[in-house]
């Protein structure tokens, strides 16, 4: 059973991160067609069992437990995850936020359609009063969503370093990529361009790197857009460009939108 591209870089999170993140992900095995968060933790319990069978019973552990692991996790699916619990939700505003006084906020996305496929990040850093300071948008040929978010990320970086900026916000709708960033582990594919990330971050002497939701950071994922499309490879802007005039209104006059939510 291979582990789902996607959640490769799982592997170097902290303990309860990793279980957390293969439990509730919504990706799906390529091979078996099963979801993962089914899969991942029926395989962890037939490890327990076997591990407790060999040190207890003295049992040889079965070389077909992956055998098992896949056919209960088959099982389970076929049958009982089709009877499924109406979990209470709440809808909540989300809306761009402007950064405190003195500060700057630095919004970045990547996309990659296919995943991996043709990929563009891009982003943009605004003032406290939500004005226009730089935007950016970068062409990555083929690449996964991943290093795309990376890319944007290291991008929009080595712009606030050049301005010199000392207080920043970052805003990321990646969670795995803010996790990274505020930890100090990485997998072997993501750890170069992680390592630059974290240097230029280290220069800014205060600074946040949080999570938000896709529908306040729309200006970043457009740019990411206008560069996955773009035949340039990076273009810095200094006013903003067309494709984001509406949105960064938008954001200015904190519009928002309606998102669903576990209440």
């Amino acid at each position: 059973m291979k582990v789902p591209p996607s959640l490769s870089y799982t592997f170097n999170l902290p303990l309860v991160s990793w279980l957390e993140t293969n439990c509730t992900t919504g990706a799906v095995s390529e091979q078996l067609r099963l979801p993962w968060k089914i899969i991942f933790p029926m395989g962890l319990w037939h490890l327990w069992l076997a591990r407790n069978n060999f040190l207890f019973r003295t049992s040889v552990v079965d070389n077909m437990i992956h055998i098992k692991c896949i056919k209960e996790s088959a099982e389970f699916f076929s049958i009982g995850a089709k009877v499924r619990c109406n979990k209470m939700k709440k809808v909540i505003r989300v809306a761009w936020e402007k950064p405190p006084l003195g500060w700057m906020k630095l919004n970045s996305d990547g996309s990659a359609l296919g995943n991996p496929g043709k990929a563009g990040g891009g982003g943009l850093i605004r003032d406290h009063q939500g004005n226009w300071v730089r935007g950016y948008a970068r062409s990555h040929g083929h690449s996964n969503s991943s290093l795309a978010e990376l890319w944007a990320l290291r991008d929009g970086l080595e712009i606030a370093k050049e301005l010199r900026l000392d207080k920043l916000i970052v805003e990321m709708d990646a969670l795995s990529i803010v996790l990274l960033m505020n930890n100090d582990k990485a997998n072997l594919l993501m750890e170069p361009l992680l390592s630059v990330c974290r240097k230029l971050l280290d220069v800014i002497p205060n600074k946040r790197v949080v999570h938000t939701f896709r529908e306040a950071n729309q200006c970043a994922d457009m740019l990411a857009r206008f560069g996955g499309s773009s035949i340039s490879n990076f273009v810095v802007f200094m006013c903003p460009p067309p494709v984001v005039a509406g949105l960064l209104l938008a954001d200015k006059e904190a519009s928002f939108c309606n998102r669903l939510v576990p209440a």
